[in-house]
């Protein structure tokens, strides 16, 4: 499987948040944090953002119920 690293814009548009709104979620320990890259910038594991989705995603369907 390949890894695929993802900018903020990016992981905002798939968790279907703002930038901000993401930041404040990151902020309070409720998202992922990003990792520092070599060169510069911060970029997010696609890996960690699906599972975040997925995690948040069964919590919801349990409250749901």
């Amino acid at each position: 499987m390949t890894l695929t690293l993802l900018r903020m814009r990016d992981v905002a548009a798939r968790v279907g948040y703002s930038e901000s709104k993401v930041y404040a979620m990151i902020r309070s320990g409720d998202f992922p944090r990003g990792r520092k890259m070599p060169m510069g910038g911060v970029r997010w594991s696609s890996e960690d953002v699906e599972a975040w989705i997925r995690k948040t995603y069964a919590e919801s369907e349990e409250a749901g119920q």
